[in-house]
C-alpha cells in the first residue's frame, strides 16, 4: 500500500513537472519586442539591379540607412517610401529603425530599374524583411 505521504510527493512532483514544461513552452515563442533595426532586401529575379522604389506599411517605422549604395526616404503616417540605389549594380538593401520588431512591416515593390536606368517589369519581384 501507498503511503499518502508518498502519493502528496507525488503529486507535487507532477504537478511541478507539468507546470514547468508548460512554462518552458510558453517561453519558447516569445520574441523580445521593443525598439531595433530591421532589414530589407529586394529579391530580383534578374540578379543586380540599379535601383528601386520600395514601400514600407506598418507602425513605428523610423530611420532608413543603406547598407550599400543611398537612399532616400519620406514618411507620412504608417507609410514610409524608399528609394534604394546602387549605381554600380548589386544587392538593393537598407535597414530601418522600429517601434517594436516584433511588429514586422510589409511591403511593396513600385519601380526597378537596371544598371542602365531602364525600367523592369515587376513580375517576380519582392521584398526581404529580417531582424
Amino acid at each position: 500500500m501507498v503511503s499518502s505521504r508518498r502519493r502528496t510527493m507525488g503529486k507535487r512532483v507532477s504537478t511541478r513537472l507539468v507546470l514547468s514544461t508548460f512554462m518552458l513552452l510558453a517561453g519558447c515563442g516569445d520574441e523580445p519586442s521593443g525598439p531595433g533595426t530591421l532589414t530589407a532586401t529586394l529579391v530580383s529575379p534578374n540578379g543586380a539591379e540599379g535601383s528601386a522604389l520600395v514601400v514600407l506599411y506598418g507602425q513605428g517605422l523610423g530611420a532608413v540607412r543603406p547598407i550599400e549604395g543611398s537612399v532616400f526616404s519620406r514618411e507620412a503616417g504608417d507609410t514610409l517610401r524608399v528609394v534604394v540605389v546602387n549605381p554600380d549594380g548589386g544587392p538593393l538593401r537598407f535597414t530601418v529603425t522600429v517601434d517594436d520588431i516584433t511588429r514586422m512591416p510589409t511591403a511593396a515593390v513600385l519601380e526597378v530599374a537596371d544598371t542602365e536606368d531602364r525600367l523592369r517589369t515587376l513580375a517576380g519581384y519582392t521584398v526581404e524583411i529580417t531582424r
